[in-house]
């Protein structure tokens, strides 16, 4: 947003050393092209302000969002109306003032009755005299005549313009990072943290992993306007063995990760008596199952679930998830099938263990930054 810098700026009319400066508003293509451009930004921008107040929980979203909107239509609808007052005119500096040609009028403030000029939060610039004052819009005029046009007065403040100036760049850097970290967020990968032992020896307490979305297709939340969360074509379907995060039937708080078990048309079954799961009449050999209790079992069973609600063929879109840690996961046993739609990603790389970052050898010895669990999701 570098054309909209020209901002809070107060200058002085001295030390004009050229005996006349024209400079003419833009035409034609330009224009054209100057208010597509701001167009575009200000749909951007309320798009934004709709895509985060869904994307994130913060109930002064769409108030600071709309404040942000509110201002730039106000610049845009004044951009508007100075073009269509100064359509064909331009300014001219001269030793002895300014002259403003709009339209058919023509007018000068001579430079002995200038007090000072400024530059608005609209991009126009007022040239103040002792009891009236005259505006011109300097942002339709084109980039090298806009800063040529500035550079000719002198600067009553240098360093608040820079300061001004500064700030501006450093608002419009971070916003832009942060819609876009957002937009990564929902759409691309997203990063998780590991509360509980359900997936262990998988994933361990404190795990810190990445979550990718591509893979099944990335959804597009919920905004105004829409039914239903959208989602967008993906590379494959779930699979059997994929470790997924998705938000469980009836909690739409909570995030959880599980292991894919089965999907829709396989039949399932739970053996209380050997603890193995068995899907399409095949026993399941699942290495990654952590089960303490008794060599020979799978430790999969509903003996603290009570009514067996996943059992026999899983419905058309949804799947089946458990933990790991089958002794200690609250999973598909407890709730159900997960619809597929309640899926937001896969599980694909392990970064680091908050227990280990500051992690002690076994001689006691303190090992700063020791990424011991660092690697794929399997």
């Amino acid at each position: 947003m570098q054309q909209e810098q020209e901002m809070l700026q107060f200058l002085r009319f001295s030390g004009i050393e050229a005996e006349k400066e024209v400079f003419e508003l833009l035409q034609g293509y330009d224009v054209l092209k100057f208010f597509g451009i701001r167009i575009l930004k200000f749909a951007l921008l309320v798009y934004a302000t709709l895509f985060l107040a869904v994307a994130i929980p913060f109930v002064w979203t769409y108030f600071i969002g709309g404040m942000i909107s509110m201002v730039f239509l106000m610049r845009l609808l004044n951009h508007g109306v100075k073009y269509i007052q100064f359509r064909g005119g331009r300014i001219t500096v001269r030793k002895d003032g300014v002259e403003i040609v709009s339209g058919k009028k023509t007018f000068l403030v001579k430079a002995d009755n200038i007090t000072y000029l400024e530059v608005n939060v609209f991009g126009n610039l007022i040239i103040r005299e002792k009891y009236s004052s005259a505006s011109f819009p300097v942002l339709l005029l084109g980039d090298e005549e806009k800063s040529r046009i500035l550079e000719l007065f002198h600067d009553m403040s240098p360093q608040r313009t820079r300061m001004f100036k500064k700030s501006w760049e450093v608002f419009d850097a971070i916003l832009v990072a942060f819609i876009l970290a957002m937009h990564i967020r929902q759409f691309l990968v997203q990063a998780y943290f590991i509360p509980t032992g359900s997936m262990e020896d998988t994933l361990q307490i404190g795990d810190h992993l990445l979550v990718e979305k591509i893979t099944f297709g990335p959804i597009v939340p919920r905004m105004i306007g829409m039914d239903s969360e959208v989602r967008i074509w993906g590379l494959r379907t779930i699979k059997k063995g994929d470790v997924v995060i998705f938000r469980p039937p009836g909690d739409d708080e909570r995030d959880f990760i599980k292991r894919c078990i089965a999907v829709a048309g396989d039949v399932l079954h739970i053996n209380d008596d050997d603890g193995y799961v068995y899907v399409n009449g095949q026993r399941t050999e699942e290495q990654y199952v952590k089960c303490p209790r008794i060599v020979g079992s799978n430790c999969t069973d509903y003996r603290s679930f009570g009514k067996r609600i996943i059992e026999g063929k899983v419905p058309k879109g949804h799947i089946v998830v458990l933990g790991d840690n089958r002794t200690n996961s609250q999973d598909s046993r407890y709730f159900g099938y997960v619809p597929v739609e309640r899926v937001k990603g896969r599980a694909f790389v392990l970064y680091w263990n908050t227990d280990q970052i500051l992690d002690r050898g076994s001689e006691g010895k303190r090992r700063d930054f020791f990424f011991l669990r660092f690697g794929l999701i399997r």
